[in-house]
């Protein structure tokens, strides 16, 4: 990871941790200290080539529960999502009711990466409701469609800035007014949860991006 990534990473840790101003510096260089040793350690085994066979592919699929933080993949390990478009949707419509047709409108797979397939303007008329927009879809979707328990915030904020609605300074307060979803853990480890209610408004939900409601 380049070093501007590493900073914007260890200063957003930072901002969502709360803390006192006073302290914020301090808090700053130790998040970068923890976070260079990490990285550093997770891309030895990049260098040396993947055994083949079933480790290989168990490696590959278990990011599917989201239990990592990196933005700029499709699980929260940044592996690449195995399971074919066409599975994951079906598995979505079985559980929350919402039409195959509706959902190839809602989503899409690039390169193993679930992404949002309606532009910024369809998921609300400013950047707070753009947002809990994406966190819902990711949520149910990833939900159901790839088995997750829960689904990290940092795919929600980076497809938040590939839809150019992401705001730094007020994401948390964005997402915790976001009625019907849990959010656990703290900092980049923080992870969002869809309670009954939410599951059960989805296809209306739907409707309303779609503009069918």
């Amino acid at each position: 990871m380049e070093v501007s990534e590493t900073l914007k990473k260890a200063w957003t840790a930072v901002e969502d941790a709360g803390l006192p101003e006073k302290i914020q510096e301090v808090a700053f260089r130790e998040a970068v200290r923890l976070l260079v040793p990490t990285q550093v350690v997770a891309a030895a085994p990049a260098a040396a080539p993947r055994p083949s066979g079933e480790t290989g592919k168990s490696a590959q699929t278990s990011g599917a529960t989201g239990s990592g933080t990196s933005r700029g993949g499709s699980n929260g390990d940044g592996s690449k999502i195995t399971e074919a478009e066409s599975t994951i949707l079906d598995k979505v419509e079985q559980h929350t009711a919402v039409s195959r047709a509706k959902l190839e409108e809602l989503v899409h797979l690039d390169d193993g990466v679930l992404k949002v397939s309606l532009p910024g303007i369809k998921l609300g008329k400013n950047n707070a409701d753009k947002t809990r927009a994406i966190a819902q879809i990711l949520t149910i979707v990833r939900g159901f469609g790839l088995d997750e328990d829960e689904t990290s915030l940092e795919l929600v904020r980076a497809e938040a800035h590939r839809l150019k609605c992401y705001d730094s300074a007020n994401f948390s307060s964005q997402i915790k007014a976001l009625n019907g979803y849990l959010i656990t853990r703290s900092g980049t480890n923080r992870r969002i949860r869809a309670k009954s209610g939410a599951i059960n408004g989805f296809p209306a939900f739907v409707d309303s991006l779609l503009g069918e409601s």
